[in-house]
């Protein structure tokens, strides 16, 4: 393998290209390194410079190229495969896992943020029987009220939407009259005029 490694052609075919200039693909031929410097540095301005370049392969090193990629295609990759096949679905498994996990968590703390927020708000959704619950119209707002306990009680407040009030106009005005005549005009709406038992 070593011998492998360190195998060179005897003839070397770099990869370059002539770019149209009058500089030689080679000064010739030297005895020795050292007559080749003495020829570099004797006739031109030269720098030592260390440098790695490409070279056309020959025949032996393309066969033990061949012979190297033709090992881990028979050998390795099949191994490899395999693995990847069963480290691939482990991690689709962890992941569906994990997902379910996650939705899990998340639906929990959604759950948990609902009941605080209820506790915090302090109030309870309370569905009213149709037929003891009444709208009365006043002055641009529903006012929805309920028999309960004995007792006819204000329960919500809404504006009224717009696209409904031209349809309302006489409703209201017909209940501004009733509620101003009996229960006057104080901030608190009531004059203690309703009906009581």
């Amino acid at each position: 393998m070593e011998k492998e490694k360190d195998y060179r052609p005897a003839h070397l075919e770099f990869d370059v290209a002539t770019d149209g200039s009058l500089m030689p693909q080679t000064f010739g031929e030297f005895e020795n390194a050292e007559e080749a410097s003495k020829f570099m540095g004797g006739n031109m301005v030269i720098i030592n410079h260390a440098k790695t370049v490409s070279r056309h392969m020959d025949y032996v090193e393309k066969k033990l190229l061949r012979e190297q990629y033709e090992d881990v295609l028979e050998n390795i990759l099949p191994v490899v495969e395999k693995k990847a096949v069963i480290a691939r679905n482990e991690l689709a498994d962890a992941k569906e896992n994990d997902k379910r996990a996650g939705e899990t968590v998340s639906a929990t703390l959604t759950e948990i943020k609902g009941l605080a927020y209820e506790v915090k708000r302090g109030l309870k959704e309370m569905k009213l029987d149709e037929q003891f619950t009444y709208q009365v119209a006043y002055k641009n707002r529903y006012y929805y009220y309920t028999y309960i306990d004995g007792m006819i009680r204000l329960v919500a407040i809404e504006d009224i939407p717009e696209y409904e009030k031209q349809n309302l106009f006489n409703s209201c005005a017909a209940n501004e009259k009733f509620i101003d005549i009996n229960f006057g005009t104080n901030e608190q709406g009531a004059t203690s005029k309703g009906k009581k038992k």
